[in-house]
């Protein structure tokens, strides 16, 4: 009975356990239940003005769960009750704030206001060979402009986009198409270009605006003096797009602008109250100086009051005769029956020229992933110039992409397709090649130039123009269809790149780089059409032809490495060949025999023939080294040998030293609430054409 009483009660213990374990627990899923996630909304400002802050990071602490805020600084995300959000804005102190009310229940709206930084963030800069440094710590004068501020309208030339963002550099587009703009850095205008580290040679319309990430301007020799000879007054850095930057790994971006443009700012303003001829009187006979001031056009003739004067397109009566006698007294006699002098062209410019277009259009897909990087870009740039019969179209293909075969070891190559190519390219050197030249400057109202338009004289088509002069200038539409100049540039740059890791803060990288274009321009010049130093009006045929290889191949050894608590060295050193190659050809006919017909076997008297040729090595060892003292003040040194094949031995080795020293004053002194920042450096370098401080 006892053992029967024993195993009752054994029994009922297990069972009372049991059922204590499935109570525990139920009450451990009904807990879990009341700790499941809630819905929090709420709308962050800004402490400065009130404003909602658009693209503020919400993350629930301890996690990698989050948000971010909408246009109008709204979120909404889903947290437990007793859960810590943290809100997070680059130049705003971050915030971190319990969802809870004190009741164990969850606030169902957090609105947060986040206050202004007064923190400095770091930044970074791009220096020579793409080396990237804290712009605290970097003692030479270096100024960076992020690209993609400057692509929403944007410039047919990317270096336009500077004007008026970085101190020193002052930038003038060309007057002319295709001229490489007018930059003046710190008063020199021999500035040096780098493309992705490695310097390249360009016309600066040979890259796509929407593959630059960032420029960077370095001012002076004491910043580019790794760069030796090339870097002596400066150096732009461009540093072009890599794989993508959404999270996703994977992106494709479409970018277009389209622009017009109606015309000049401003049109001269001349006279137009007086027309053709010279102290008062003009008659036109042949244009070449057998009427009265009919040659040689000036614009200070009889004033538009409506007489009689025989005028270019008078008709012509044969067999009669009508005089024309002046205010002056003087008399002029011809066949041509005078017509009302009136100012019939005073607003001849801004009927001839046109409006403008500048269309650009990019798309680019990218693509990262954990060993790779890829980046593939098409751009094409349209333009039409206010002049008609004038357009130009730039297309660039961009390829980027990078691979890690392993943690130490990652491969890099770009490749850059530029091609630019137009029919015809309006000339804007002074003279009657220009059509400023012919219309503003010394065309006269006296002539209409929609009257112009039907250029070639009955009978003569392909031999003599119309126009209200014979001796030295030109009708604009007979200069704007018939006086052709095209221009076809292929562009390409490319490199490929290894690097090592040898070990942490160590490494080695060798790479290859070629930049080579070629040029043909070629000009057609009509028969009548005369310019200075070809007043025989009989035609000619012209190309211009250049080609350009650079190639630079270089091995590069970096350390970067704290050294014992209060030391850290950056450094590198290497070795640089290059191999540069240009030559160029010019022909034209001498006149030609038969109109309209141009090739050089059409020349009427001997062509004129010329060809240039340079070649050149160059073999380099530089180095670079940065010492930083617990970040209180940077000690930087770089040094160049070069040694060039175009000199005499014994003179042709050069050595390009510099030092910098940088220190930021705020860090360790306390400054007034108004300064926040404030740094001092200095420079020196020596570039064998002066010294040259900054």
């Amino acid at each position: 009975m006892n053992t029967q009483l024993h195993n009752i009660f054994s029994s009922g213990r297990t069972l009372c356990r049991r059922v204590s374990v499935c109570c525990l627990f139920a009450l451990l899923i009904g807990s879990a239940q009341a700790q499941s996630d809630q819905l929090i909304k709420g709308r962050i400002s800004s402490a400065d003005d009130n404003q909602p802050m658009a693209g503020v990071s919400i993350v629930i602490k301890g996690s990698t769960m989050g948000t971010t805020t909408r246009a109008d600084g709204t979120y909404s995300l889903n947290a437990k009750p007793n859960s810590t959000i943290i809100a997070s804005f680059i130049g705003f102190e971050s915030q971190e704030i319990g969802i809870g009310n004190g009741s164990g229940q969850p606030r169902s709206v957090v609105d947060i206001i986040l206050k202004g930084s007064s923190v400095t963030l770091q930044e970074y800069v791009v220096t020579a060979f793409g080396i990237k440094k804290d712009i605290r710590q970097t003692g030479v004068s270096i100024q960076s402009v992020d690209a993609t501020q400057l692509t929403k309208a944007r410039e047919p030339n990317p270096i336009n986009n500077l004007v008026g963002k970085v101190a020193g550099l002052t930038i003038g587009a060309s007057a002319e198409l295709l001229r490489r703009p007018n930059i003046v850095l710190r008063g020199n205008t021999d500035v040096l270009f780098v493309v992705d580290g490695v310097p390249v040679n360009s016309d600066t319309w040979n890259i796509s605006n929407d593959d630059i990430e960032t420029y960077s301007i370095l001012k002076g020799a004491s910043a580019s003096a790794l760069y030796g000879f090339r870097g002596k007054n400066g150096a732009i850095l461009i540093t072009t797009k890599r794989g993508s930057k959404d999270k996703r790994g994977f992106s494709v971006e479409v970018n277009t602008s389209q622009m017009f443009d109606k015309g000049f700012n401003a049109i001269p303003k001349v006279q137009d109250e007086y027309g053709a001829g010279d102290h008062g009187t003009y008659a036109f006979a042949d244009g070449k100086g057998a009427g009265n001031n009919d040659g040689d056009y000036d614009v200070w003739g009889p004033r538009f009051e409506g007489q009689l004067i025989p005028q270019y397109d008078s008709p012509i009566v044969h067999g009669q005769t009508f005089t024309t006698v002046f205010n002056n007294g003087t008399k002029f006699t011809g066949n041509r029956q005078p017509t009302p002098w009136i100012a019939r062209g005073k607003d001849n410019l801004s009927r001839f020229i046109q409006t403008g277009i500048l269309s650009t259009n990019n798309i680019a897909v990218s693509s990262t992933g954990e060993k790779h990087d890829l980046r593939f870009s098409m751009s094409h740039n349209y333009q039409r110039g206010l002049v008609p019969n004038t357009k130009l179209n730039i297309t660039n293909f961009n390829v980027t992409g990078g691979y890690n075969f392993t943690d130490r070891l990652r491969f890099e190559s770009a490749l850059q397709y530029n091609k630019q190519y137009t029919p015809n390219v309006p000339d804007v050197n002074y003279g009657p090649n220009s059509l400023i030249y012919n219309m503003v400057i010394w065309g006269g109202a006296d002539w209409n130039v929609d009257d112009m338009k039907s250029y070639w004289q009955p009978g003569k088509e392909g031999i003599q123009q119309i126009y209200a002069e014979y001796q030295r200038y030109n009708n604009p539409w007979f200069t704007a269809k018939e006086w052709l100049r095209s221009h076809n540039k292929t562009d390409v740059i490319g490199q490929i790149s290894m690097r090592y890791k040898i070990a942490d803060g160590l490494d080695i990288t060798a790479r290859t780089q070629i930049s080579t274009w070629n040029l043909l321009r070629t000009e057609k010049f009509p028969y009548s059409a005369t310019t200075y130093g070809r007043e025989e009006g009989r035609g000619d045929y012209r190309e211009d032809r250049r080609n350009l290889f650079d190639n630079n191949t270089e091995l590069v050894l970096k350390f970067n490495r704290k050294v014992g608590s209060f030391l850290n060295v950056s450094a590198l050193a290497g070795g640089n060949a290059r191999i540069y190659s240009f030559n160029s050809s010019y022909a034209t006919t001498n006149y030609l025999n038969v109109p309209g017909v141009y090739n050089f076997a059409n020349t009427a008297n001997p062509g004129i023939f010329s060809n240039y040729m340079a070649d050149m090595r160059v073999n380099s060892a530089y180095y670079s080294a940065d010492f930083t003292i617990k970040d209180y003040a940077t000690i930087s040194t770089t040094g160049r040998v070069d040694k060039l094949s175009t000199l005499p031995k014994g003179n042709n080795t050069f050595f390009y030293p510099s030092v910098a020293v940088s220190t930021v004053i705020s860090d360790y002194v306390t400054l007034p609430q108004a300064i926040s920042f404030l740094k001092l450096r200095g420079s020196y370098a020596n570039v064998k054409e002066g010294l040259t401080y900054s």
